[in-house]
């Protein structure tokens, strides 16, 4: 089982990252449902004034901390007030910038062997499946993940409808991939 799981997590999650920079650099259906600021650096300097530390920032922001009972109940009315009106932002702030292009590649790349060590370890926990079928499960497994992360930001955040598609679609494609090769190398439990 050891030599499955570290086989299915090594290959399977190369095979993502192949996937990964094909779906990202070749066909380019990811840029395409992301708009960008008029004005860039006019938006990037009042980001940067606006936001003090890297971080997760939203827009309207959340009633302040240390509230009483009365004072939070009327802010997050006010909050609510915002967020109909709009608009809305959900934002990642790097202040210092990404860093090294090597270093992201890494990091993507051990995540992805992370992701397809817990692959492998669910698949191995089935039993009685055919290959395609072990194949179509991770496959079902990685649309249920972007289905987790992606509707919520859709409903909650705004991301578009395409982008959220496009994700949604890619997430499928990229666990379909690697579960050609994770259920060539993992080996099923007999019943």
């Amino acid at each position: 089982m050891t030599k499955s799981l570290m086989l299915g997590a090594i290959l399977g999650g190369l095979t993502a990252f192949i996937w990964s920079s094909i779906s990202w650099e070749v066909l380019g259906w990811h840029e395409k449902p992301m708009l960008a600021f008029q004005n860039e650096d006019e938006v990037a300097a009042v980001i940067a004034s606006h936001a003090p530390q890297s971080g997760i920032y939203v827009l309207p922001g959340a009633p302040a901390a240390g509230l009483t009972a009365e004072q939070k109940k009327s802010a997050q009315a006010a909050q609510i007030a915002k967020m109909q009106k709009g608009p809305i932002v959900f934002a990642a702030v790097r202040t210092g910038g990404f860093g090294s292009y090597a270093r992201g590649l890494i990091i993507q790349i051990l995540s992805l062997m992370a992701a397809a060590l817990l692959l492998t370890w669910l698949l191995l926990q089935t039993t009685g499946l055919s290959y395609a079928r072990r194949v179509i499960f991770l496959a079902v497994v990685g649309l249920a993940a972007s289905v987790i992360v992606d509707l919520p930001n859709w409903n909650w955040w705004g991301f578009s409808g395409i982008y959220t598609l496009v994700n949604l679609a890619d997430f499928t494609l990229m666990w379909l991939f690697a579960g050609f090769v994770i259920a060539r190398v993992a080996k099923p439990r007999i019943a």
